[in-house]
């Protein structure tokens, strides 16, 4: 919750009626479930909060409290539509069925880049997606760099390669194109993921090269393979509440350091961990499988099903299932050909 402190000599050296706004701090609260050794914490949010304190001249500040402290990952957007954090970090797809419009966003092979994947979800947000975020303040929307299949047992090349693997996946759907490819989806917390590749638990997990750096889970596998196979969303969402007990010039603030120019610098910072990532696997043994477009077709065939029963459930659910899919490829493929 937003918390207003002023400080009592600076309170009674204006109490005869200056503008006690321009003195007055505003603390945030903001919650995420990734650790702080993960570089979302530290580039991201940790240098916001820095650029807000700095812009503000020390009026409004972010307390961050990353690892789940506040509130488990299937939490935190309803600890920011309550009030109980100001800011929080959510990851779309757990719980499953929540946004159903932007889990269509997590089916296969659509973005290139996790700087694609954020310029195209601003660009559907006031049309089709600001209606699934009722009740917070939407600052910004974004993706992840493209998914890797990493594997500790066997190399997969084909979806006949994973038939049989029990693979980690972060979202419903990207475990439904698991299943499509032969694979056991297994859901669980990136905190379980050493432990459970260790014991043989799962044989895998799909992940941008970044995860495995953050986890360090090289240790655990043998395979690298680059299918680039999704990209997960996210959100930085706000308490409408916190937002409007802000004075003007702080509301200036935290919206110049947002919206589409900070989703795309978001994407392309996630971007940019990818090849300290990939290097790290190599260095560690890692055999790293890249894939033509040729090797990649069979796997979204294989997947062709799935897209087709995915938007036939979500129609069924009164949303326009199809044509947000056919904006979504269009605005995709728009700014593939550097037509946006």
């Amino acid at each position: 919750m937003l918390q207003r402190w002023i400080g009592t000599s600076l309170a009674l050296c204006l109490a005869a009626g200056s503008a006690l706004a321009q003195d007055e701090i505003y603390r945030l609260k903001l919650s995420h479930h990734v650790p702080s050794v993960h570089h979302q914490h530290s580039i991201t949010f940790v240098a916001w909060a820095e650029e807000l304190k700095r812009l503000s001249n020390g009026r409004l500040t972010v307390d961050i409290y990353p690892t789940e402290q506040l509130g488990k990952l299937s939490q935190q957007y309803n600890l920011v539509r309550r009030g109980d954090v100001d800011l929080a970090f959510v990851m779309h797809g757990i719980p499953a069925g929540r946004f159903p419009l932007m889990e269509l966003t997590h089916l296969p092979l659509i973005f290139d880049s996790g700087e694609h994947a954020s310029q195209v979800l601003m660009d559907l947000l006031p049309e089709y997606l600001a209606a699934e975020h009722k009740g917070v303040k939407v600052l910004y929307l974004f993706g992840h760099a493209p998914g890797v299949v990493h594997t500790s047992t066997r190399a997969v090349r084909a979806p006949s390669d994973m038939q049989g693997l029990r693979i980690r996946h972060p979202s419903s759907v990207i475990g439904e194109t698991l299943r499509a490819w032969g694979a056991s989806p297994a859901g669980m917390p990136t905190s379980e993921l050493a432990g459970n590749l260790e014991k043989g638990v799962i044989d895998g997990l799909v992940i941008p090269y970044d995860g495995v750096l953050a986890f360090r889970l090289a240790p655990y596998i043998s395979y690298s393979t680059e299918l680039f196979s999704y990209v997960n969303s996210f959100g930085l969402f706000m308490n409408t509440d916190s937002y409007a007990r802000l004075p003007p010039d702080l509301k200036a603030i935290i919206d110049a350091t947002t919206g589409k120019a900070a989703a795309r610098e978001v994407g392309r910072r996630w971007d940019s961990m990818e090849a300290p990532g990939r290097d790290y696997m190599q260095s560690n043994g890692v055999e790293i499988i890249g894939l033509s477009e040729a090797e990649r077709a069979p796997f979204l065939d294989a997947a062709d099903f799935l897209i087709e029963q995915r938007l036939a459930a979500t129609e069924a659910r009164g949303l326009p299932a199809r044509e947000f899919f056919a904006r979504l490829k269009q605005i995709a493929d728009e700014y593939r050909q550097g037509l946006r």
